[in-house]
C-alpha cells in the first residue's frame, strides 16, 4: 500500500503545470506566452504581441494588453485603443487599464467613452486610469459627467475620484453640486 501512495506522489510531482506557449491550443498557455514575450521587448516579440491581440479567447488579449503595458511605449496607443470597442469585457477593462498606464493623453477620450460601457467593470477601469493623469478639463469633465452614473459602483468611484483629484472634500455626490463646484 506504501509503495501505491508514494507512487502516486511521485507521479503528482512529476506532473508540470501549464507553460508559457503562444502558440498552444491552451489559451492560459498562450496568455503565460505572451507575458513572456513581453518581458523579451524585441522588435518580433512585439510583432508577435500584436498579432495575439486579435486571438480568439479573451484571456490571450488580455495577457497582449498586459504586455503592451508593460512595455510602456506610448506609441503602442495605438493597439490599445481598439480594443476599448472589444466584444469582451475582460478585455475593453484591460484596455482601460493598458491606457492608464501608458499614459499617452491621446486615449483620454477612449477613456472618455469607456465611462458609458455598459459593464460596470469597465466602466470603474476607466475611472481609475483616467484619475492618473492627473486635474485636466479632459479628465474631470467626463468624472463629473460619471458621478451621474446609473451604476452606484461607477459613481462613487467617480466621486472618491474627483476628492482625491481636487481635494475637496466638502461637495455632494452628485453630477450637478461637482459641475457646480468646479470652475
Amino acid at each position: 500500500m506504501k509503495q501505491i501512495v508514494w507512487g502516486a506522489l511521485l507521479a503528482m510531482a512529476s506532473c508540470g503545470g501549464p507553460e508559457p506557449n503562444a502558440e498552444s491550443p491552451a489559451p492560459y498557455e498562450r496568455y503565460l506566452g505572451v507575458r513572456e514575450l513581453g518581458l523579451r521587448g524585441d522588435a518580433e516579440a512585439v510583432r508577435r504581441i500584436v498579432l495575439l491581440l486579435d486571438d480568439r479567447h479573451a484571456l490571450v488579449v488580455v495577457g497582449a494588453l498586459e504586455a503592451l503595458a508593460d512595455a510602456g511605449r506610448k506609441e503602442f496607443l495605438q493597439h490599445v485603443i481598439p480594443r476599448t470597442r472589444h466584444e469582451h469585457g475582460l478585455v475593453r477593462a484591460a484596455a482601460c487599464r493598458a491606457l492608464g498606464r501608458l499614459g499617452n493623453e491621446e486615449g483620454l477620450p477612449a477613456l472618455a467613452a469607456a465611462l458609458g460601457d455598459p459593464d460596470p467593470s469597465v466602466s470603474r477601469s476607466a475611472v481609475r486610469a483616467l484619475a492618473g493623469f492627473g486635474r485636466r478639463p479632459e479628465v474631470v469633465g467626463p468624472l463629473v459627467e460619471a458621478v451621474g452614473a446609473k451604476e452606484p459602483s461607477v459613481a462613487l468611484l467617480a466621486h472618491e475620484t474627483l476628492q482625491a483629484l481636487t481635494g475637496r472634500r466638502d461637495v455632494d455626490r452628485s453630477k450637478e453640486a461637482w459641475a457646480q463646484a468646479l470652475p
